[in-house]
């Protein structure tokens, strides 16, 4: 049997904070302004007590961007990233870091939707691959780990993961329905049943053993929750009511975020 190629997919978020620049139009204190770095790339929101705090726009030198939610100088709340590569991330930051819900489409086109901690996959998630592989089911530290379904190269692999790896016992589900029920021992899957393609008929609907689709429907929340509790984020996460200015609108016009900044040396 072909081994199943499984992937570590990491994602950490570094940026720079505010440091030195110059404020070159509003009010950078308290209010809506335009702040440009020293370094390159520059800042256009809102302000409290001179950090960027509430909406705003920020262009990196490195050529990221993001828009979105920002506390003392953080991105916090929620926003999106876009990297200079062209994967865009759209979700949940805390303090400066990717976590809560969200989703990512790299530049590869593989994508990934659901939980991160700390910048990394954690929790309940899909990834899917650009070639239309997909992985639903439980990550932890940016690895597959715990309950899920693997679909590879035509087939469809259900039980546990482990440390990005099948682990313990599974069954694989072939083209024409056929299964082999097994377990994985020293990275290679030993077949204990075979299971011949069933006829369709009303009577073997629903009747496929421990990992049946019944088992695995989204109604029945097979993955147990995991141990890192999201509750409070949602609080953290609750939307600000910035009220509608028009102050606003005119700050984050796309003249003035991404204009040219040699105006602002002169």
């Amino acid at each position: 049997m072909k081994k199943l190629i499984l992937f570590l997919i990491i994602l950490l978020l570094a940026l720079p904070s505010v440091t030195f620049g110059e404020c070159i139009e509003g009010d950078c204190t308290n209010g809506f302004g335009i702040y440009v770095f020293l370094e390159g790339g520059q800042y256009a929101g809102q302000f409290s007590d001179g950090q960027f705090s509430g909406s705003g726009k920020q262009v990196y030198a490195d050529g990221n961007r993001y828009e979105g939610m920002f506390e003392n100088g953080l991105l916090h709340g929620e926003g999106n990233l876009t990297y200079a590569d062209g994967s865009i991330y759209s979700g949940e930051f805390n303090r400066g870091v990717i976590n809560g819900r969200g989703s990512i489409v790299f530049a590869s086109k593989d994508k990934y939707e659901g939980n991160f901690v700390n910048g990394l996959f954690h929790g309940k998630g899909t990834y899917t691959y650009s070639n239309g592989d997909r992985y639903k089911g439980e990550f932890k530290k940016g690895q597959y780990d715990g309950n899920g379904i693997l679909y590879s190269d035509g087939r469809e692999y259900r039980g546990t993961f482990k440390d990005g790896k099948p682990f313990g016992k599974g069954a694989m589900t072939y083209f024409d329905k056929s299964q082999e029920m097994g377990e994985w021992k020293s990275g290679e899957f030993v077949v204990t049943e075979k299971i011949k393609a069933p006829e369709k008929t009303k009577a073997s609907e629903g009747d496929g053993g421990l990992f049946s689709d019944e088992n695995f429907s989204e109604e029945k929340d097979i993955f147990p929750e995991d141990d890192v509790t999201f509750g409070e984020q949602k609080d953290i996460f609750a939307k600000d009511d910035l009220g509608a200015e028009q102050e606003q609108e005119d700050i984050f016009a796309k003249d003035n975020i991404f204009e040219d900044t040699k105006t602002s040396e002169q």
